[in-house]
C-alpha cells in the first residue's frame, strides 16, 4: 500500500502467519521441531535444578518420608491413587454440570442492523471508498493524520 507522501515505499503488515498456506505435513513437522528444541533446553537446565533441590533440603525431605529406615510408606502410596483418581472425578464432574448448565441456546441478543450511510458517514469516506471496504475480503487502507481512510487497495 502507497502511502500518502511517502514515494513507492510499501509498509508490510506487523505480523506475517503463512501458516495457513503451508501443507498439514510441514506445519507437523516444524511443531515437533518445535517441541524438540524445547525438550533439549528443559534438559540442558536439569543439573540445575537438581542441583538447586538437593541443596534446598530435598533430598532430605525425601529420605524423611520415603525412605526411613529403607520403608516405603504404603499407606501413602496407597493413597495417591485415589487422590488422583478423586481429583478426575471432581474435574470431569465440574465439566459436566458446566456443559449441562450451559447447553441451552446462546441467550445473548444480536445487535441491530446498521445502514450503510451511518458506516460511511462514521468513518469520514466517500461511497467508491466504502463499496471498496465492504466489498473486499482483505483491503488495504491508507490512512491520513486523523485516522480517515483516504484510499483502499483490494489486497490478496
Amino acid at each position: 500500500m502507497d502511502q500518502p507522501g511517502s514515494g513507492s515505499t510499501r509498509l508490510k503488515p506487523p505480523i506475517i502467519d503463512h501458516s495457513r498456506r503451508r501443507s498439514r505435513g510441514r506445519r507437523a513437522a516444524t511443531g515437533a521441531v518445535t517441541a524438540a528444541a524445547w525438550a533439549l533446553y528443559a534438559w540442558l537446565w536439569a543439573p540445575l535444578i537438581t542441583a538447586l533441590a538437593w541443596l534446598l533440603g530435598v533430598q532430605t525431605a525425601w529420605f524423611q518420608l520415603y525412605l526411613r529406615q529403607h520403608e516405603i510408606d504404603l499407606f501413602v502410596l496407597s493413597l495417591l491413587p485415589l487422590i488422583a483418581l478423586t481429583s478426575g472425578a471432581l474435574l470431569i464432574g465440574w465439566a459436566e454440570y458446566n456443559r449441562v448448565r450451559f447447553a441451552k441456546a446462546d441467550h445473548r441478543r444480536r445487535r441491530p442492523a446498521i445502514d450503510e450511510d451511518s458506516v460511511r458517514s462514521a468513518l469520514g469516506a466517500t461511497p467508491v471508498l466504502a463499496e471498496k471496504l465492504r466489498d473486499g475480503r482483505i483491503v488495504h487502507v491508507a490512512l491520513d493524520d486523523d485516522a480517515r481512510p483516504v484510499a483502499a487497495s483490494l489486497g490478496s
